[in-house]
């Protein structure tokens, strides 16, 4: 260092000032690449972070809503009032007896081509349960005619109640602020999902009283239990794949109903104890 400092001493002014510039500018070359390198990084960021954008996935209530109000807690023998939540009678003043019910649920998400939906319970009670793709109309009027009032869901909205899910679809908005007192309609199609159980026993369709022992699902939750009551094996039932439409935004939404069924059984007393537990879960 102390040599280049005395060959730097021992220069003409002229070239003391053309080695001046030369480091300077060497310098200047050297930040500006370092820059350049910099800027370029983030700009391959940001295009990295366009293409591989998150994607989001939800499941609610009818109305894109909160789970609460997807609610399963009881389930009546008698028909009900699905907007007052109150027992309906005949001309008589009985109750009227039904064999199934139907709740309305929402799968939706942003920047997704692709989902599955999993369905899965144990086996207390001797129920079948099935998804069907469901379609939402805003009126009673605008049902279809001629449409089987047995495969109509009326829904009646809540306010506040998107604080899950603020996702909005372009023909299907939300307004949390006045859609209270509101009701959608939820058409059950006449196809249920494709899809299939996982676990069920050979010779075994759609309720499973007894799941497969033997499979995979078993191997995983109970391999190291003994004394495991057979009805609390859970049944594993998996839909195809459902193929995604966005709208501009890249957004969607897809409904649905689970219908939960029950054989017709005549002077049964009902039963009020047991309990089923039951998941839907959807991946993409």
């Amino acid at each position: 260092m102390i040599a280049v400092i005395k060959k730097f001493n021992l220069m003409s002014p002229r070239k003391k000032t053309a080695f001046i510039i030369a480091v300077v500018l060497t310098l200047v070359f050297g930040i500006s690449i370092c820059v350049f390198a910099w800027f370029s990084s983030q700009r391959k960021a940001a295009e990295l972070y366009k293409v591989e954008f998150p994607n989001s996935l939800y499941l609610n209530a009818a109305h894109r809503e909160d789970r609460m109000y997807f609610n399963l807690s009881a389930i009546s023998p008698y028909k009900m009032d699905p907007i007052n939540d109150t027992f309906l009678y005949d001309n008589n003043g009985e109750l009227i007896p039904v064999n199934n019910q139907k709740y309305v649920f929402s799968v939706s998400g942003s920047n997704t081509t692709s989902y599955r939906l999993q369905l899965a319970h144990t086996n207390n009670n001797q129920f079948t349960y099935t998804i069907y793709p469901a379609t939402q109309y805003s009126s009673e009027n605008s049902v279809p005619s001629g449409t089987d009032p047995d495969d109509i869901v009326p829904y009646a909205l809540n306010t506040g109640s998107h604080t899950e899910n603020s996702i909005q679809v372009t023909s299907d908005p939300y307004n949390d602020t006045v859609d209270e007192g509101k009701t959608k309609y939820y058409v059950k199609s006449s196809s249920s999902l494709p899809g299939e159980y996982k676990n069920n026993k050979s010779g075994t369709t759609n309720n499973l009283i007894k799941a497969q022992e033997s499979s995979y699902y078993y191997e995983e939750n109970y391999s190291s239990m003994t004394n495991v009551q057979e009805d609390d094996i859970p049944s594993y039932w998996q839909s195809d794949s459902i193929s995604v439409v966005s709208d501009a935004n890249k957004k969607f939404c897809h409904y649905y109903i689970l219908v939960v069924a029950w054989p017709n059984k005549n002077n049964v007393t009902i039963e009020k104890k047991e309990t089923d537990m039951v998941y839907i879960t959807a991946e993409r």
